[in-house]
């Protein structure tokens, strides 16, 4: 499957080799760890394990941390 992400304002193009995947491994894939980034998809704040698909909207943001 071929899934669009978008981070960082741009759109990036995953080829998958199965026809979901989870939240946690399109991180794996940008090689962003949960601590620095997390997934939206379709709107809402996805857990490690959700799967997704390549119907979804898909979107990567960075955390933001400060003191």
């Amino acid at each position: 499957m071929r899934l669009n992400v978008y981070y960082r304002g741009k759109l990036i193009h995953l080829n998958i080799d199965k026809e979901e995947i989870t939240a946690e491994e399109i991180l794996k894939k940008l090689g962003l760890s949960k601590g620095y980034a997390f997934v939206i998809v379709n709107g809402e704040i996805a857990e490690d394990r959700q799967k997704v698909s390549a119907q979804d909207e898909v979107r990567v943001v960075n955390a933001i941390s400060g003191g």
